[in-house]
């Protein structure tokens, strides 16, 4: 099965889940984590449930994927048949052909355009990259107003949540823009701009229409000039790699939402070593020790509170974490099991594999993407039906939705 799945699915229960709003947040994790969240939204497909997400909150590989899946279906939030008959293949192909940031990606021609971008300003090569080898396209204004898409970046300046949607960019201490003219694959870009390796995504702003916000509220208060005219961007993920902020704050339930879907497949990215530069061309992300220790901290931290509201009844939704095997979900809820009912499912080995897959921007092989868009589907598949049943229906096999 793995390796000749060609993506041409069909859905095989199309239906409106009687809550209307589902809520994603998409963690980042490079290429691993754009293939997991595939998986993921292939499952709500399977189930006829894209149509109900109305607000999507992605960080660096989340907003990578969610960048090359909004340019792939023309601008719009795809339906659940186009998401498994059009674009799920077509952005499949793309991220098992090319490198998104190598030197294979870039080109011997590719070098003599970016030169002196490669030294100074990586991250608008990866922006270029995005439009050039991922098809990503248009601008922040050309995105739909459903779902509310949130792209999260982490502003240096102000050490806060900067976030890009259609009709706003800022954080609440710098101020809010709400007619951003900006291309996507540069939020996309800022979202992923790995501190150090990649760099900041240096954004020059508008002189005017800056509004200071009440942070409790995030409504306007006042008209404000803004206090630079540039800001450097990094990586969402140096603020929260899971995306969560902008949908739910600890106790004080969801935001444009009523069930919350958070796909967590971070993991540690690679010590620097001698040559950051020279680990980036040959597609591998890098950071300092001590950026992925204060990341893995915040991590641990944002996933104890959002389980401590959904068990509290503050939020309603599911966590669902990249290593965990079907078998493992039933066990953490006592559940059995005949015997040979795993058998259609990805073994315990094969579900913790996925936890060894570098946070890179390198292509996998076919045969890699299916593996992990696998995982990403059975992990979705066993928690919600195990912990938001009957909402989500029953249980979904991945070789019932490949031709």
């Amino acid at each position: 099965m793995e390796g000749t799945d060609t993506g041409e699915v069909t859905t095989s229960n199309p239906r409106k889940w009687s809550a209307p709003r589902i809520g994603l947040a998409l963690s980042g994790g490079g290429v691993r984590a754009a293939t997991f969240h595939m998986g993921v939204l292939r499952r709500l497909a399977a189930e006829g449930l894209l149509e109900q997400v109305s607000v999507v909150s992605t960080v660096s590989g989340g907003s990578l994927v969610t960048a090359a899946i909004m340019s792939g279906s023309g601008m719009v939030w795809p339906s659940s048949t186009d998401y498994l008959t059009k674009v799920y293949p077509a952005v499949r192909a793309k991220m098992t052909s090319c490198d998104l940031f190598s030197l294979g990606a870039i080109g011997w021609r590719g070098l003599l355009d970016f030169n002196v971008g490669l030294i100074r300003d990586r991250a608008s090569v990866l922006a270029r990259l995005l439009e050039r080898n991922w098809g990503v396209s248009g601008s922040l204004a050309d995105l739909p107003d459903a779902p509310h898409w949130l792209i999260n970046a982490t502003c240096i300046e102000t050490g806060k949540n900067w976030r890009f949607a259609r009709r706003e960019m800022g954080d609440w201490n710098f101020g809010r823009h709400y007619a951003p003219e900006v291309p996507l694959a540069v939020a996309a870009a800022a979202s992923a701009a790995v501190p150090y390796v990649i760099g900041a995504v240096d954004l020059p702003l508008p002189p005017a229409g800056w509004w200071e916000t009440d942070p409790a509220t995030g409504k306007q208060v006042r008209m404000r000039a803004p206090s630079r005219d540039r800001v450097r961007l990094w990586d969402g993920g140096a603020y929260d790699n899971m995306g969560l902020e902008a949908v739910t704050k600890p106790g004080k339930g969801l935001r444009h939402c009523d069930f919350l879907i958070c796909s967590d497949a971070s993991g540690s990215l690679r010590p620097p070593g001698r040559s950051p530069l020279g680990a980036l061309l040959g597609g591998r992300l890098s950071s300092p020790r001590l950026f992925d220790v204060a990341g893995d901290q915040i991590r641990a931290l944002r996933s104890r509170v959002l389980i401590a509201d959904i068990a509290s009844g503050t939020v309603d939704g599911v966590l669902l974490r990249m290593g965990n095997s079907v078998r493992a979900v039933d066990v953490k809820n006592g559940l059995g099991r005949p015997v040979g009912f795993y058998d259609r499912f990805q073994t315990d080995e094969q579900a913790a594999m996925a936890l060894q897959y570098p946070t890179d921007l390198r292509a996998l092989s076919a045969a890699g993407f299916d593996a992990l868009a696998r995982h990403g589907f059975e992990v979705a598949d066993a928690t919600l039906t195990t912990y938001a049943a009957p909402r989500f229906g029953t249980p979904h096999y991945w070789e019932d939705h490949c031709s």
